[in-house]
């Protein structure tokens, strides 16, 4: 598997490009697209902005996967301290992260392919895995706590 750090200058500014145009004031303009959680740094203890992909919606709730796998810093930050806020679309709450199942993944996984068949083919080639073994990496939402 590819780690983040190990790509080229060009896919890192292609990943990181949003960052600089997402807050809540244009979250609407990307729809349900984006998501931006703020987390708590597991060792710094500072909050910790990210912004990442919804691959599905179950309940209501936003499906992120870990393309970088369970070394990714948010992953890391959420497996110690699965509070956090999210800001997506209108929305901006509390959440606590919830890590879906096997059999979850693979069918959020399987619906996501089925919907974007042109930006699957572009993740197997940016992570070097076929698309059948996503279902391993990190997957999980973040249901809005009232």
């Amino acid at each position: 598997m590819v780690d983040y750090k190990d790509l080229s200058l060009k896919y890192r500014f292609f990943l990181r490009s949003p960052y600089f145009l997402y807050n809540k004031l244009t979250a609407r303009l990307y729809g349900k697209k984006l998501i931006q959680i703020r987390t708590t740094g597991r060792v710094s203890k500072k909050e910790r902005k990210t912004l990442l992909e919804v691959i599905g919606i179950i309940n209501n709730a936003p499906v992120v996967i870990a393309g970088f796998g369970e070394k990714s810093d948010w992953v890391l930050n959420l497996r110690k301290n699965p509070q956090l806020e999210v800001v997506w679309t209108s929305l901006n709450y509390t959440s606590v992260a919830d890590w879906l199942n096997e059999e979850d993944a693979i069918a959020i996984l399987s619906d996501y392919q089925k919907r974007n068949p042109n930006l699957v083919k572009l993740y197997e080639s940016l992570f070097e895995r076929s698309w059948d073994k996503f279902y391993q990496l990190p997957i999980c939402m973040f249901p809005e706590i009232k």
